[in-house]
């Protein structure tokens, strides 16, 4: 069992969402892929941990216990750091060190540890000094309407910038897409055909490899 806080009102052209998950009791979650990454504030009984992740591809299974707490600034594919790009933090995750008095090192600037109150004064200062900052060109691509380039120049960018190809960017919105459409009750094979997979088995395999489930077992939550 555990609780999650959405925070609404406010808006930036870097972040997609923020969450804070308050976990009521020991467990484990399946975290799957969503086409974003992340600031991970992560409580425990032992302190505060600051995580770096970037995209993923596949589920990874969290195990937590009572009391636990996580804060996550999930960041829109298009924005990027150049001290960590995306091509080098697929798939990974990196713990911040930490500089005490609620404190982390990133680089060799030192940042507050943001509270889900102070999650807009913090991703400001990432945008103001430079830290984050957005790839037009990738903006372009996932909003739908691709600014004139090359097949090979579009490639690249999407590359650097999320460290997924364009295909298997792709391939997790429509992971998602399924996912979401599964849970409302839609049957199987009407998901399969309405997204545009070869066949209810091609969506099946999709869906194990990236979200870490089949369709019936996302059925059955």
């Amino acid at each position: 069992m555990h609780r999650v806080v959405k925070l609404e009102g406010w808006t930036s052209p870097v972040v997609e969402s923020v969450t804070h998950t308050t976990f009521e009791e020991d467990g484990s979650t399946l975290m799957r892929p969503d086409g974003r990454w992340d600031f991970v504030m992560m409580k425990t009984a032992a302190g505060v941990l600051v995580l770096r992740t970037g995209l993923t591809t596949t589920a990874v299974t969290h195990s937590f216990s009572a009391g636990d707490e996580i804060l996550s600034i999930a960041f829109k594919p298009s924005s990027y750091m150049s001290l960590m790009p995306g091509e080098r933090m697929r798939d990974e995750g990196v713990v911040l060190p930490d500089a005490g008095q609620g404190r982390f090192w990133l680089g060799t600037d030192v940042l507050e540890i943001p509270t889900f109150d102070t999650v807009d004064r913090f991703v400001d200062k990432l945008v103001r000094g430079g830290i984050v900052e957005d790839n037009i060109v990738v903006a372009s691509v996932v909003s739908g309407h691709p600014m004139a380039m090359s097949e090979r120049t579009m490639q690249r960018h999407f590359l650097k910038t999320t460290g997924l190809t364009y295909k298997a960017f792709t391939q997790i919105e429509r992971a998602q897409k399924a996912l979401a459409l599964l849970q409302q009750g839609r049957p199987a094979a009407d998901v399969a055909f309405a997204l545009g997979y070869a066949d209810q088995p091609h969506m099946i395999r999709s869906l194990k490899a990236i979200m870490g489930q089949t369709p019936r077992q996302v059925a059955t939550l």
